[in-house]
């Protein structure tokens, strides 16, 4: 019995070396065949990855040789520009030094005529000062101290001549004084220069002017009552002039402002019978649709305005 097992251990004893011979070379062939296997993919990934490189190659090399295109565009574009410019800078340069020149020498002539024009109208402006000065004198010399002139043959009552103006006073002076002060905005000066021209040139063809410009101002003051009177006074004391339709037409809208509504309708009716065609008669109309009294029917032209 104990020989049997000796005899067994011994038969397994030898063989176990071989078997495990066996399975360790399967191993090491299953260990080769995983390498092989991963060499494969190893292979390819790099045979893709070139591809994709050689890719990227091609794409890089054909934007740089676009771009290369491009700058050589550019720079031929540049360079036509640059051309083209120094043209044109060359056909400007010349014509606009030559008008600069001759506008140089236009603003010296022009300074030189202003230059002139100014001591001429400084000259005129001492010669008329004299002129005004002589003839003040002799309207004082020849007027009575204490009778006033009696009004002209055929001039309307009120119409009398005025008493002289102080020395160096002249109708025209005092006018285009009373005009610029009125444009500038200086009411207040203007108001006593048209005053002072009515006082002391009413028989001048700017008086009847200068009266509906006192009342202009007055209107422009809100002293609606006193531009009335102003407006009324160029209706009474001068015969029919140039703003005899604006002082009739002013007087009814200054009346309407103080609230005397039905005077001021009394005279748009008054204007709109005298003055049917005038600029001024739409408007006229409209203010007596506006008062609530319609337009009276168009009647033949007076030839003066009643007193009130």
């Amino acid at each position: 019995m104990n020989v049997r097992r000796l005899v067994v251990l011994v038969v397994l004893g030898a063989g176990l070396p071989a078997l495990m011979l066996a399975q360790k070379r399967e191993d090491f062939l299953s260990i080769q065949r995983d390498v092989a296997q991963v060499q494969d993919q190893l292979k390819q990934m790099q045979a893709s990855q070139d591809q994709k490189m050689d890719a990227i190659q091609n794409a890089l090399k054909q934007a740089l040789e676009e771009s290369a295109k491009l700058s050589a565009a550019l720079a031929v574009l540049q360079t036509n520009i640059n051309d083209r410019l120094a043209d044109q800078q060359a056909k400007v340069v010349a014509p606009v030094a030559t008008l600069g020149s001759k506008v140089d020498e236009l603003a010296t002539d022009t300074r030189a005529v202003r230059e002139n024009v100014a001591d001429l109208g400084a000259r005129l402006g001492k010669l008329d000062n004299k002129l005004e000065d002589i003839s003040s004198a002799v309207r004082t010399l020849n007027t009575p101290t204490s009778v006033a002139p009696p009004p002209p043959a055929g001039a309307p009552p009120g119409t009398a001549a005025g008493p002289p103006p102080p020395p160096g006073v002249s109708a025209d002076s005092l006018w285009q004084n009373a005009l610029r002060d009125r444009s500038s905005g200086k009411d207040e000066l203007a108001m006593n220069e048209f005053s002072d021209f009515v006082k002391y040139f009413p028989m001048s063809e700017n008086a009847p002017i200068a009266q509906y410009y006192i009342g202009d101002l007055y209107d422009r003051a809100k002293q609606y009552e006193d531009a009335v009177q102003a407006f009324d006074a160029v209706l009474e004391r001068y015969p029919e002039n140039s703003r005899t339709p604006d002082a009739l037409y002013m007087k009814g809208v200054d009346l309407m402002k103080a609230g005397r509504r039905t005077d001021s309708a009394t005279e748009f009716k008054d204007f709109l019978e005298r003055y049917p065609t005038h600029a001024l008669a739409p408007k006229a109309q409209a203010h007596l649709k506006e008062l609530g009294v319609g337009a009276a029917k168009p009647a033949a032209p007076r030839a003066k305005k009643k007193a009130n």
